[in-house]
């Protein structure tokens, strides 16, 4: 997959530069589609004219491939929307029927259509080139990748389901809910383990830093820290799966990866000798298990320094 201008993921032209990239483009394409079966949110945000391909709509007799290319390259849109009001001879130009592409250094043409490349670009054809055009870089330049991609996610996703959705809509269903952000339904939601409790200095000290001295868009990276997404469940935190937890990790846990029943005894003895561990060490999270890893600090400003440095910088990231 590769990203264009908006920063949205669609199947890359130059993957054919990989021997299997069609099984792979196949097997991607199954792994979205068992994500969103099992309702496990996947912060990958899709093209707009990708996610409308992913579900098959029927275009309409006035549908256009030029109304979706602002969402793969706008600079040729505007190009194109340049040819099209261009009020002088467009043979001017020295425009063909044929779209110039560079791969690895090295420019290769594509017809539009047969022998495109000697077709010159006139005011009489302009129209039909624009059209061409933006259907050769929206579907013709990628549409084995396209192709492969969603048979294996129609593999898993019945295409009756998708018929009621729109492209903005699949894309909730896959990414979440990126407009809000309930903390109070988090909280609500959260589990604790190794001695923490709701009520505990630690955990009041976090929920109140999340609340009252992060952003928006920390906010978002704290969720992304410890579930690998930074927007909600569509349906609120009661349907995160497995729901949210915050375990006591000590200064010794370093190679734990999970709850255990000795971890907990550990993480209950620990708390309770010392209440307090390493400030050295940083919050951690297995986003497998949606849980984070939180040593128990002496000071509410050093929580708050380490876990700010650890949700933007990635630090104690664990697939566990």
């Amino acid at each position: 997959m590769t990203c264009g201008e908006e920063q949205r993921l669609y199947p890359s032209p130059t993957s054919f530069l990989h021997e299997n990239h069609l099984q792979l483009f196949e097997f991607v394409g199954k792994m979205l589609g068992k994500a969103l079966y099992e309702g496990i949110l996947v912060d990958v945000p899709f093209a707009s004219f990708f996610l409308n391909y992913m579900l098959q709509h029927k275009h309409s007799p006035m549908y256009s491939s030029i109304d979706e290319l602002p969402s793969l390259d706008p600079e040729m849109y505007k190009n194109l929307n340049f040819i099209k009001t261009y009020n002088g001879d467009v043979s001017d130009l020295e425009l063909v029927f044929a779209f110039d592409e560079d791969v690895l250094g090295q420019m290769v043409t594509h017809d539009l259509k047969p022998g495109g490349r000697f077709v010159s670009v006139t005011n009489s054809n302009k129209m039909t080139y624009i059209h061409l055009m933006a259907r050769y870089r929206l579907h013709t330049q990628i549409k084995q990748q396209s192709a492969a991609f969603v048979q294996g996610f129609l593999s898993i996703i019945s295409p009756e389901w998708l018929r009621i959705f729109s492209a903005p809509q699949l894309q909730r269903l896959i990414s979440g809910d990126t407009e809000n952000f309930d903390l109070a339904d988090l909280k609500n939601y959260t589990r604790y383990y190794g001695g923490y409790h709701a009520s505990h200095q630690t955990i009041v000290w976090l929920w109140d830093i999340l609340s009252n001295d992060f952003t928006l868009q920390e906010k978002k990276l704290f969720l992304k820290f410890v579930t690998s997404c930074s927007n909600p469940p569509l349906l609120g935190f009661k349907h995160l799966e497995p729901p949210f937890s915050i375990r006591f990790v000590d200064s010794s846990d370093e190679d734990d990866n999970g709850d255990t029943p000795t971890s907990i005894v550990r993480g209950l003895f620990s708390l309770r000798k010392r209440g307090t561990t390493s400030s050295a060490r940083l919050p951690t999270s297995s986003t497998c298990f949606n849980l984070l890893k939180l040593p128990c600090y002496k000071k509410k400003s050093i929580l708050k320094e380490k876990l700010k440095y650890a949700i933007k910088s990635g630090a104690g990231f664990e697939l566990s």
